[in-house]
C-alpha cells in the first residue's frame, strides 16, 4: 500500500492510502511520526498510524475542552467518552494530569469557591456537585473540611431572595425547601428564618 497526503485548511494534512482518503491529522503529527511521500505501508504500519492518529485526536479534543474553561479528571474523561474516543480518552487525561495541566484538587478549590460566591450553596450541595463533576472522596474531605455556614450571609439570602415568602406557613415551607436544595442543614435555616422574621417585626 502506498501512502500519500495533501494539504487542507490551515494545519490540517489528509492522509490517502493507495489514493483513497483515510484520515486527517496536522502537520507536528506528520513530522512526528516521520510520514514521507509516497512511501510504502502495510497494514499492520497501517493499524499503528491509525491508533497514534486516535490517541493524537484525543489529546487535542480534551485541549480544546480545557481551552474553554477547567475540568476535572472525571467530567474530561466522561465527555471525551461521549465524543467516541474510548481508551483513547483515559490516555489522554492521564497524559494531561502528568502535564500539570488537570488537577483535580485545584480544580475542586476553584469549583467550591465558584458555588459559594456565585451559588450561595451551603456544604451538603457543594460536596454533592464535586461528586458529580468526579473528585474523588478524599480530595472533597480536604477542601470541604474548612467550609462553615456564615449566619449572617444565610440571613442575608433569605432576606433577598424569599423575605417576601415569610408571610405565611405554606411559603415558608417552600423557603425552607429551596435551602435544603442549596445544601443547608434545617437547623440553620431555622435559625436564620427566625432570625429574619424577628427583625422585620
Amino acid at each position: 500500500m502506498k501512502l500519500t497526503y495533501k494539504p487542507g485548511k490551515a494545519d490540517k494534512i489528509h492522509i490517502h492510502i493507495d489514493g483513497e482518503y483515510r484520515m486527517t491529522v496536522d502537520k507536528a503529527f506528520v513530522q512526528k511520526a516521520g510520514l514521507v511521500q509516497g512511501q510504502d505501508i502495510d497494514e499492520g504500519e497501517l493499524a499503528e498510524l491509525c491508533e497514534a492518529v486516535s490517541s493524537r485526536r484525543a489529546f487535542n479534543k480534551a485541549c480544546d475542552l480545557l481551552e474553554r474553561r477547567d475540568h476535572s479528571s472525571g467530567e474530561l474523561l466522561v465527555k471525551l467518552r461521549q465524543k467516541g474516543f474510548g481508551d483513547h480518552a483515559e490516555q489522554a487525561v492521564e497524559k494531561l494530569v502528568e502535564l500539570g495541566y488537570v488537577d483535580d484538587e485545584r480544580f475542586a478549590r476553584a469549583y467550591v469557591s465558584e458555588l459559594i460566591r456565585l451559588k450561595h450553596y451551603g456544604k451538603r450541595r457543594i460536596v454533592s456537585e464535586l461528586y458529580k463533576k468526579g473528585i474523588d472522596r478524599s480530595i472533597i474531605e480536604a477542601v470541604t473540611e474548612d467550609i462553615e455556614t456564615d449566619s449572617d450571609e444565610l440571613i442575608a439570602l433569605i432576606k433577598r431572595k424569599y423575605l417576601s415568602s415569610l408571610n405565611d406557613e405554606k411559603g415558608e415551607r417552600r423557603v425552607v425547601n429551596a435551602l435544603v436544595r442549596m445544601g443547608y442543614s434545617y437547623s440553620e435555616i431555622r435559625l436564620a428564618v427566625e432570625a429574619v422574621k424577628e427583625e422585620e417585626e
